[in-house]
């Protein structure tokens, strides 16, 4: 039989794929529609990170906790949900800014110059900055940015999804449970 541990992290990287693949579809999607900066695809695209997150932490509880979870046991699993997710979605965004679209990082980088020079920065703290920039812009570091926003980002849902996933059992009836199983034990001896 698996083991409790293994089973929760099989089971949250097969969430996780399934999220991350979900996220690196509508990303696609808005890549592909240039509809980017769409608000009403920003707050699409929350929606489904929280119905992602939900739909995991309650499969989980109800296939897998006998419909039983705990705030942080619903925690844990939403944030090792996200991680994996994470990975997924980081692999897309370093495809993305390294063959897909490699001109938006040039374009992100114009922009900052362009905040730099409006907050008054003077040419050299700028060249500084834009240097130190462009030295992180190594497939390595996005996929590490990446993977660090995306499973800040699932620990801020999970945070909250956990609170509306998590039930607790009567340990009243979980007291008496054991006791029952155990005098049918003593029964069965007889």
């Amino acid at each position: 039989m698996e083991s409790y541990k293994s089973l929760r992290r099989k089971t949250a990287g097969t969430h996780g794929l399934i999220v991350g693949l979900v996220l690196t579809f509508m990303a696609l999607l808005i890549w592909l529609s240039d509809i980017e900066g769409s608000r009403g695809l920003q707050l699409l695209n929350w929606a489904v990170v929280f119905a992602s997150v939900y739909i995991s932490m309650k499969t989980w509880r109800d296939r897998f906790c006998n419909g039983f979870i705990s705030y942080k046991q619903a925690l844990g699993y939403g944030v090792r949900v996200m991680l994996f997710a994470a990975i997924v979605f980081a692999v897309y965004n370093v495809v993305y800014y390294n063959i897909l679209e490699p001109e938006s990082l040039q374009l992100s980088m114009d922009i900052i110059e362009e905040q730099y020079y409006q907050w008054g920065y003077s040419e050299e703290r700028i060249q500084e900055s834009l240097e130190l920039a462009e030295s992180l812009q190594t497939p390595v570091f996005q996929a590490i940015t990446s993977i660090a926003g995306t499973a800040f980002l699932g620990l801020m849902v999970s945070l909250i999804v956990a609170i509306f996933v998590r039930r607790e059992s009567d340990p009243f009836k979980t007291a008496m449970h054991g006791v029952q199983q155990e005098e049918e034990s003593n029964l069965n001896q007889e």
